[in-house]
């Protein structure tokens, strides 16, 4: 028989049992929900770990200290302590670092470790006391990953780079102290609940006191410098100097942002809310201030090293471990929420293939059922010659088409059911649920429920999709439903050949 017979005369077998067909079908499409949809939370848990772990900052960066000399990012160093007490991190340890396979680019961060005040307006009207100072090397700005938000590196010694939020730790000396506000890029704090409107409005960021790159900044500082004056007695403190120090031995310079440098706090406090500066222009800053200090220092606070990669961070803290330093990195944590996120889909999926396994078991009760009812008309096939392969094939076809079509009506079904919860996830968590408007303050305020779903559907950075089915999940449901079909229904289609040909034609039934 050619195939478009066997197909034919699949389509008229299934159909002459309509009911029993469509519930065999039905059970293959709940099977089939269940396990994509089940599957779909678990992914939905993966893409979430995901945004959390890239909030933290560029995890392909290592830290690297010596023994008792930095606690890492997380507060603790990356596996077992293997520091050597003799290992420095000078400039020799940073060369070696640069030549390792798998990093592509190294610097070292130098603190600057004196109390310093930033003033700026006519008269010093605007005060940040106590600002972060970093110093890096600049010519390894771009291979570190670090990011321009506004303005360009600096080329002299008198610029810096400010944090993308530096300018909102100022506070108004005119206006007792107040502060101007910024969501900081977190997204967590999403919305403010307004009672009169009854909705929860998203929070905007304010504009700051003044512009950064257009505003000449003074620095303040000294090696007995506790804080600006004001400062101290706005939060009960005393004067700006400790007891005995002399007012004299403070240092004040002028200096002038040439760009804003993109937050990470994994790649140093300073690029969010302090001041980054070329490392050799804090090393003179430094040695101004204290010169006798800054004679003995010859070894750097902390490296970052920047694996190429994610997958060489564990090859490239292993190489640094090997010459006797400490490492921190995020990777001890992305592989657990691998790990968790991977066991809760194993979890979710073998619940969901419970259902499926009950659907095959439907199917191959189908095919026992359709070859008992149609053994007579197998025995004809073989009396008129009808080749062997050619009924097996006919109802192995039977079968897969019951798992094919159950498949693909569960994957379609599965996929509005997904989207329905994203839909539903996203309005209940804007606050739309409840609302006379359908107006949110998350991700969906004044969103128009069209693009609700869309960002339900295809994801974005400030999007929580609960459940993410990739495309591949749909074509392996569908694979795999079929397959199903063709293996619980091989049982039943190799009774059907062995029946004997005089045997089925005398069968009445």
């Amino acid at each position: 028989m050619r195939f478009s017979d066997i197909l034919r005369l699949c389509r008229q077998n299934l159909w002459r049992r309509k009911s029993r067909t469509i519930l065999t079908v039905l059970g293959v499409i709940v099977g089939c929900c269940s396990i994509v949809l089940m599957i779909s939370l678990g992914q939905g848990i993966n893409e979430q770990n995901e945004k959390m772990l890239k909030s933290m900052g560029d995890l392909s960066i290592v830290t690297v200290y010596t023994s008792g000399g930095y606690a890492g990012p997380m507060g603790g160093g990356n596996g077992s302590s293997s520091a050597s007490s003799d290992a420095k991190l000078d400039d020799k340890a940073l060369e070696s670092f640069r030549s390792m396979s798998g990093v592509s680019g190294a610097t070292p961060i130098m603190n600057f470790p004196y109390n310093v005040t930033a003033k700026a307006g006519a008269g010093g009207r605007y005060i940040y006391d106590h600002v972060q100072i970093m110093g890096i090397d600049m010519s390894q700005f771009e291979q570190m990953g670090y990011k321009m938000v506004d303005g360009s590196k600096p080329t002299t010694k008198d610029q810096v780079l400010a944090g993308e939020w530096f300018a909102y730790g100022f506070m108004d000396t005119l206006k007792n102290g107040e502060m101007r506000t910024g969501t900081r890029g977190s997204g967590y704090s999403s919305c403010t609940f307004n009672s009169a409107t009854g909705e929860c409005e998203p929070d905007q960021d304010e504009d700051p006191f003044f512009d950064p790159l257009t505003t000449q900044i003074s620095l303040t500082t000294g090696t007995n410098y506790q804080g600006d004056p004001y400062v101290q007695n706005m939060y009960g403190g005393g004067g700006g100097t400790t007891v005995g120090s002399d007012q004299s031995d403070n240092v004040t310079i002028d200096l002038r942002a040439s760009g804003i440098i993109g937050g990470d706090y994994n790649k140093g406090y300073a690029t969010a809310d302090g001041l980054v500066m070329d490392l050799q222009a804090l090393k003179d800053l430094r040695a101004k201030v204290d010169p006798a200090a800054a004679k003995k220092t010859a070894t750097y606070d902390q490296v970052l090293v920047k694996a190429a990669d994610l997958s060489s961070v564990p090859e490239v803290e292993s190489q640094i471990k090997a010459l006797g330093y400490e490492t921190s990195s995020y990777e001890d944590m992305r592989k657990s929420l691998e790990e968790q996120s991977r066991a809760i889909q194993l979890i979710l999926g073998g619940i969901g293939a419970v259902s499926l396994l009950v659907a095959a078991i439907g199917i191959a009760n189908t095919m026992v059922m359709s070859v008992t009812e149609r053994t007579r008309e197998i025995g004809i096939m073989k009396a008129l010659g009808c080749y062997v392969r050619d009924i097996r094939v006919m109802f192995l076809t039977e079968a897969g088409a019951i798992g094919f079509f159950g498949g693909l009506i569960g994957c379609m079904l599965s996929g509005l059911i997904s989207l329905g919860i994203n839909v539903a996830g996203r309005m209940y968590a804007g606050g739309m649920v409840g609302s006379s408007n359908g107006s949110s303050g998350d991700g969906a305020g004044g969103t128009s429920i069209w693009m609700i779903m869309w960002q339900a559907l295809v994801g974005g950075e400030d999007v929580t999709r609960y459940s993410v089915i990739p495309w591949w999940l749909f074509l392996f449901a569908v694979l795999f439903s079929t397959l199903i079909g063709l293996l619980f229904g091989f049982g039943p289609a190799n009774k059907a050949v062995k029946i004997p040909a005089l045997d089925a034609i005398k069968n009445n039934e």
